[in-house]
């Protein structure tokens, strides 16, 4: 009991400065807390999982700079599964934002020793939301003539046989607003039938969910960073968003305890005070 009246009178600053190494600590090296993985992301891990080495995959950057600490997670761990399964990543964004993420990863890949040209490649932004999305479809060298670099899409060994989204294996695409689901199913999965799987932010999960139950999509990642967490989990990729998860839940855990014992002091400093009072007789 007196060990709680102490932590009644420690100094603030020192339970934050606990509460800050709790959720440090995760960050630096996750822990792996034990997280459910459900079966809209199980889904897109066996989508990825289908692929064989040599399948080009589009990977869509759709998100915003205010969305992506949720999907670029998501986006990032999808590559890497793509890519250690031997497939070919193909690299755009309709979101002006989503180009430095593609090229994040294309230069996170590179130092990693994968090769442009032939296991990735970066095409760029094009304007034009739906529009742009609706031309990329039918002939991606119309809105595409060369590469971020400069170069003729023909010069590139990932890029011979494609020429409309028909010709990929598995689109994924991973967005914060429009274009999203919606736009890539109206114009390029009901065109051309090309498995597609979605990756967005949590507000966003529950309205694309018909979508994934209709077969429209063939994987879905509607928990923003949670599922980016899951999909590490499932492939046994641990990461960014696993640390994340961690430091949540171990902050959550930390400030929990906190009230408890705050509350138990609070209960027993009444009770005290109570006994003290004198009784009328």
């Amino acid at each position: 009991m007196r060990a709680l009246k102490k932590f009644a009178e420690v100094d603030r600053r020192y339970l934050y400065l606990l509460l800050l190494i709790v959720v440090i600590v995760p960050l630096v090296k996750p822990l792996g807390i034990p997280i459910d993985v459900s079966s809209s992301t199980m889904k897109f891990v066996n989508a990825v999982d289908s692929l064989q080495p040599g399948d080009r995959m589009l990977l869509v950057f759709d998100y915003s700079i205010g969305g992506g600490p949720d999907v670029d997670p998501q986006a990032q761990v999808v590559m890497a599964h793509a890519l250690s399964k031997g497939a070919k990543v193909v690299c755009v964004a309709f979101v002006d934002t989503g180009l430095q993420y593609a090229t994040k990863a294309i230069e996170f890949w590179e130092k990693r020793g994968k090769v442009y040209g032939e296991d990735m490649i970066n095409l760029g932004y094009a304007a034009g939301a739906e529009t742009a999305v609706s031309a990329f479809a039918q002939d991606i060298r119309a809105v595409f003539p060369t590469d971020v670099r400069g170069k003729r899409l023909d010069e590139y060994p990932i890029m011979q046989g494609i020429k409309n989204a028909g010709d990929f294996k598995l689109i994924a695409e991973f967005a914060t607003g429009i274009p999203g689901p919606a736009e890539w199913i109206r114009q390029v999965q009901t065109r051309y039938k090309v498995p597609l799987a979605c990756g967005v932010v949590a507000v966003m999960g529950p309205q694309n969910e018909p979508y994934l139950q209709s077969g429209q999509l063939v994987g879905l990642l509607g928990g923003g960073l949670k599922s980016a967490a899951e999909y590490e989990i499932a492939v046994k990729m641990p990461g960014a968003a696993t640390a994340a998860m961690d430091a949540q839940s171990l902050g959550h855990v930390a400030i929990v305890l906190f009230v408890i014992l705050g509350n138990i002091v609070f209960i027993i400093e009444k009770s005290e005070e109570k006994s003290k009072k004198p009784t009328r007789k």
